[in-house]
């Protein structure tokens, strides 16, 4: 009887030991599987890799542990590219013939078991397939221009001139007369603002200032100030189109703002066929076209402002060079029925010019 006993819980015991052992190994596993991180990567293109618009990109991708994702997507641009892809390693083809210039990301978005979304990102370079052609300038008229006026911004509304000028303390906005150069009517900026570019729409004069970053909006009826803006960033060369402000900041981007409320509505990268361009300064919209002047260089740009390609360089060294000395670099650019004014800062003189 004793021996049964004995025997009995000897077997007990070691079926317990047994299931426990089973229970051991079984969240051993389960450790192991937890502990198992499923990945997706884009092997082709590397990152900052360089394209020119119309060529076609291989996108490799490499999954590991398929079983473990779900909901696999590419993104071109931001823009969902391809939907509910193969969970396996994987070669797609992109097309960039209509695609924009400038730094464009390249992600590859999926779940893991547990539903967490994960990324795996890449950003390439697309420059212009354009070759920008060259144009000259010649001179029309020659008008003058106050020689103590640092130009930021020059636009013509209703036929009438308006000039911005920059550096603290002598900074202000004002009416011009085209024919002599004076100041019709004008406001001072306080010393710790130094203003930048300017453009009207509905009435409304907006004018930007350098790394304060407000706009100030005046009635342009009275030049009082009616409301301002803040912003991020520096504030150079304002334009616009109709319907939104149209703003550069020193860099290659140009952003479109709603005259309403100052929001980027509308990003766009300046780029031609070799590299993208920087120091955009004053703009002004013509025949739909961006001139830029490009800041301590004697070119305006012609960009496209639905690719940012850059169509044209238009040389106005000529004038440039012409300057006595204490002028500074070029920088102004305004058109009205038909015709196109520059100047710079510091110059003695402004010109109406025909490109070609």
């Amino acid at each position: 009887m004793k021996l049964r006993i004995f025997l009995l819980t000897f077997l007990l015991i070691a079926l317990g030991v047994f299931l426990q052992g089973c229970k051991g190994e079984e969240e051993e596993e389960k450790e192991k599987e937890d502990l198992v991180e499923p990945d997706v990567a884009i092997i082709t293109p590397g990152h900052d890799e360089k394209f020119t618009v119309g060529d076609e990109i291989k996108v490799k991708i490499e999954v590991n542990h398929p079983d473990l994702i779900s909901d696999l997507q590419l993104y071109v641009d931001d823009t969902l590219y391809k939907d509910s892809l193969l969970l396996e390693d994987q070669e797609l083809k992109v097309s960039t013939q209509n695609a924009r210039v400038g730094f464009v990301p390249i992600y590859l978005k999926y779940k893991d078991g547990k539903g967490e979304e994960h990324r795996d990102n890449r950003t390439i370079t697309l420059f212009s397939d354009i070759i920008p052609e060259y144009w000259e300038t010649n001179m029309i008229n020659t008008y003058p221009h106050d020689p103590k006026s640092y130009t930021q911004g020059l636009e013509f509304y209703k036929g009438r001139l308006y000039e911005s000028t920059g550096q603290y303390g002598t900074s202000l906005v004002a009416e011009v007369e085209l024919t002599s150069g004076q100041h019709l009517r004008k406001v001072d900026l306080d010393d710790a603002f130094f203003g930048e570019g300017i453009t009207i729409l509905n009435d409304q004069l907006y004018q930007l200032t350098y790394r304060a970053g407000k706009c100030f909006v005046y009635d342009i009826n009275t030049l009082d100030i009616v409301n301002e803006f803040t912003y991020q960033d520096e504030g150079w060369g304002l334009c616009n189109n109709g319907s939104s402000l149209i703003m550069s900041n020193g860099s290659s981007d140009i952003v479109w703002r709603d005259p309403t409320t100052f929001e980027v509505t509308k990003t766009l990268q300046v780029f031609d066929n070799q590299s993208n361009l920087t120091q955009i300064n004053e703009l002004e919209l013509i025949d739909g076209d961006l001139y830029a002047n490009i800041y301590t260089d004697t070119r305006v740009a012609r960009i496209d402002t639905t690719t940012g390609k850059v169509k044209t360089y238009i040389n106005l060294a000529p004038l440039v060079n012409a300057q006595p000395p204490g002028s500074e670099v070029l920088n102004g650019i305004a058109a009205w029925n038909g015709k196109i004014y520059v100047t710079g800062k510091l110059w003695h003189y402004l010109y109406e010019v025909k490109f070609q």
